[in-house]
C-alpha cells in the first residue's frame, strides 16, 4: 500500500504517537507515564511503517494502528483491560477526528491535496503538526483539568 519515508516516520509519527499516549492515559484519568509513552512511541511508527506497507487494502491498516495502540497501553504502559481498550479507541478516534477537520482547511489554504501532499515530503511532516499541535493543546487541556472518561489514579473520585 504505502511505502512511508522513514524520515516522516521519525519527524512525525513519534511526535504524534506521543500525543496520542500521552491523550490516551489523560482521558482515562491516569498519570502519564513519559517514559513508557516515549517508548512506545518510539516503536508504534516503525510498526505502523510496517503494517502499512504489507496491509494491501487502505482503511484495514486503521484497525491494525487501534490494535497496536492497545497493545502498548496494556502490555507496556499497563493500564487495565478497559482502560487500555477505551484508551486506544478514542485515541485514535480522536486523532481521525482531528485530521478529517484540519486537513481539508490546510489543502484549500496551501492549494494542495492528499495526494500532493501524500508525495511531497514537506507537506507530508509539516501539514501532521498543525494536527499535533492542536491535539497536544487539547490533551493539555484535558490533562490540566482532570476531565476523564474512567476515574483514574490521576483524577480521584473524591476531587
Amino acid at each position: 500500500m504505502d511505502k512511508m519515508p522513514i524520515i516522516a516516520v521519525i519527524f512525525q509519527g513519534i511526535p504524534e504517537s506521543i500525543v496520542v499516549y500521552c491523550f490516551g492515559m489523560a482521558i482515562v484519568g491516569e498519570y502519564i507515564n513519559y517514559k513508557k509513552v516515549l517508548i512506545a512511541s518510539i516503536i508504534t511508527p516503525f510498526l505502523m511503517m510496517f503494517v502499512r506497507s504489507v496491509v494491501p487494502v487502505f482503511g484495514i491498516h486503521l484497525f491494525i494502528s487501534v490494535l497496536i495502540v492497545f497493545f502498548f497501553f496494556f502490555f507496556l504502559i499497563k493500564l487495565s483491560l478497559n482502560k487500555s481498550i477505551l484508551s486506544a479507541i478514542a485515541s485514535m478516534s480522536i486523532l481521525l477526528i482531528i485530521e478529517t477537520l484540519i486537513y481539508p482547511r490546510l489543502f484549500q489554504i496551501f492549494n494542495s491535496s492528499y495526494i500532493q501532499a501524500f508525495n511531497d515530503i514537506y507537506q507530508r511532516i509539516l501539514f501532521p503538526y498543525i494536527v499535533i499541535i492542536i491535539y497536544a493543546i487539547i490533551t493539555f487541556i484535558i490533562y490540566k483539568f482532570k476531565f476523564s472518561l474512567i476515574k483514574g489514579k490521576r483524577v480521584n473520585v473524591n476531587e
